[in-house]
């Protein structure tokens, strides 16, 4: 693994560049916050409690002492930073992922480059405006919160599994012994999301999976319960705003750059 890292008692920054997709981390937790900036490759994190898709040009904030894991379907190219939690208390306590902004990505370039240290007082005003750009963005919609009742999870569960499922909320109601109505309600409850905008944002993050693993259009549709490669093309470029192919090509360049 190539990793530069500056430790202090108040911070410490990592560039992991490592082809790690077919090592899982196992869940863990750690007492100091983390900030993940992607800059290329995809990866899925996790916690107890929701999954979320990262793809390049984009970050996730994750409070100290949160069990994480996560997993890369491609060769990565990561600017972490540790933080230690007394300059963490301006930062929300979840879990937060976002689009970065040029802003957000200089600020971490700067606060990673080792060839010219800064001073304590200037790292900090930098992270401070790092924080504030952090909590003023706003979250990613790829991010997917997992249920806590029982009748729901049974289904959320049964569809991570095998995304391409196509049962009606009233079929899964008979399969976990709850009226489509109740269904209904607690998933607007739970997750914040109807059942069919759950299960697209599942349905795309696994699409960005197979595009990073390079799965043909015919693949996706097969592993995601599409008609053809066409159908899933369409459903692709509604949802996403690419077509498959442009994002297939984007990640492979962006492949091909971590290695030269």
């Amino acid at each position: 693994m190539d990793t530069v890292t500056l430790n202090n008692d108040a911070l410490i920054i990592e560039r992991v560049l490592e082809q790690i997709a077919t090592r899982e981390n196992a869940p863990h937790r750690h007492p100091l916050g983390q900030f993940v900036l992607v800059k290329h490759g995809v990866l899925h994190g996790h916690t107890p409690e929701q999954h979320w898709l990262m793809k390049p040009g984009m970050a996730v904030w994750i409070p100290p002492d949160t069990v994480h894991w996560g997993k890369a379907y491609s060769r990565v190219d990561l600017t972490v930073l540790y933080i230690a939690p007394t300059l963490c208390h301006g930062l929300t306590s979840r879990v937060k992922l976002i689009d970065t902004s040029f802003l957000i990505s200089a600020l971490c370039e700067r606060l990673a480059d080792t060839r010219a240290p800064l001073s304590d007082t200037r790292r900090n005003t930098m992270l401070q405006l790092l924080f504030e750009e952090i909590e003023e963005k706003p979250a990613s919609n790829l991010t997917l919160l997992l249920p806590q009742d029982g009748r729901l999870k049974k289904v959320t569960d049964s569809l991570i599994a095998d995304p391409a499922q196509r049962l009606s909320l009233a079929e899964w109601g008979h399969r976990v012994g709850a009226t489509e109505r109740t269904l209904a309600r607690l998933f607007r409850k739970e997750t914040g999301l109807r059942f069919t905008e759950w299960h697209n944002r599942l349905l795309l993050a696994v699409a960005w999976q197979g595009l990073a693993e390079g799965a043909s259009n015919e693949q996706l549709s097969m592993m995601l319960g599409f008609s053809s490669g066409d159908s899933f093309g369409h459903w692709f470029r509604r949802v996403a705003d690419s077509r498959p192919g442009q994002i297939r090509r984007y990640l492979q360049d962006q492949r091909a750059s971590t290695l030269t």
